[in-house]
């Protein structure tokens, strides 16, 4: 559907056609106490505006970068044991999302109610619909992944992404009150 997408499926391919056996894993709407995304988005602005209009349409499962960083080591694990190249399952493709689904304006309404209890302003905030909110690339309404062939293969479930949320802005609250002070 976009340039962004594209190139997604070239990598898988390349990585298909090159690898032999391999496991490329997809995941979506990844955060993190680190680099830019949604989350340290949310922080600053709750921190520069009154209020905020959030998509409310779009439906996805937020993923911790820790949680997935967890998840790809413990499948590192399984494939090196003794045995395990014989096992098909351990290979293709699979998804790795934080359990449970929200929107957009449902994240960010326990963003900031996790960081009000330590202390961080907390915005007016306003559903609004996709059509109100343009951006370059379409973004589609519902981007929940099925994560039960990795469950299958591997045992690994992601936690509920409110409770790997808490943990992120646990981690944030601090250096983001810090740098008001």
């Amino acid at each position: 559907m976009s340039v962004y997408g594209a190139s997604k499926a070239a990598g898988e391919d390349a990585v298909r056609a090159a690898a032999g056996r391999h496991a490329i894993v997809r995941t979506a709407w990844v955060y993190s106490p680190h680099g830019q995304n949604f989350v340290k988005t949310m922080l600053r602005l709750g921190r520069e505006r009154p209020e905020l209009g959030i998509v409310d349409d779009q439906h996805g499962c937020p993923t911790s970068a820790a949680d997935i960083a967890d998840a790809l080591v413990a499948m590192a694990l399984r494939m090196t044991e003794p045995g395990a190249g014989g096992h098909d399952a351990l290979y293709g493709t699979f998804h790795f999302t934080g359990m449970g689904a929200t929107t957009w304006y449902g994240f960010a309404r326990e963003i900031f109610a996790l960081a009000a209890g330590h202390g961080h302003p907390v915005p007016g905030l306003r559903p609004i619909a996709t059509s109100d909110y343009p951006t370059p690339a379409a973004r589609p309404k519902n981007s929940v992944l099925d994560c039960s062939r990795l469950r299958a293969a591997y045992g690994i479930e992601a936690p509920p992404w409110r409770d790997s949320l808490a943990a992120c802005i646990a981690r944030l609250c601090p250096q983001f009150l810090e740098q008001t002070a």
